[in-house]
């Protein structure tokens, strides 16, 4: 699908819209179209963003600074780019993964300063933040 805006001149340029990814059972909007969704099967995508999820927490110098989860899904899109073309479109997946450990207990989540819970999740709006949790190890 393509748009229309107007530029100041009051030319019309073209440029593609913002299409919708299916990423498990939501769609989100996103500007690239990778060539899989991701999904809360993709074993190799789990794997990479826990593994980035821990290097990028590993390299913190407090245990109580944190992380956003985008700069996982953006670790990943620069590391990997021909199989993370988008990571925009990797954010849902990638918060999945990141609750996924704060049940098992490796990390925690805050917000606003707060830690959230595993069964807070669907309820919270806004950014959220990631950091080492009791069950931490770097590996």
């Amino acid at each position: 699908m393509v748009t229309t805006r107007s530029s100041k001149r009051g030319e019309h340029d073209t440029q593609p819209s913002r299409t919708n990814v299916s990423i498990g059972k939501t769609t989100k909007p996103t500007d690239a179209n990778p060539k899989t969704p991701l999904n809360k099967y993709d074993k190799q995508a789990k794997s990479d963003t826990i593994k980035k999820m821990n290097e990028l927490l590993s390299n913190l110098h407090s245990a109580s600074s944190t992380i956003c989860p985008s700069q996982i899904a953006r670790g990943l899109n620069k590391d990997h780019p021909a199989r993370y073309p988008d990571w925009r479109g990797m954010m849902h997946f990638t918060r999945d993964v990141v609750w996924g450990q704060v049940k098992a207990g490796r990390v925690e989540v805050t917000q606003g300063g707060n830690v959230r819970t595993y069964e807070e999740r669907d309820g919270l709006k806004g950014p959220i933040r990631v950091r080492r949790g009791e069950g931490w190890d770097s590996g």
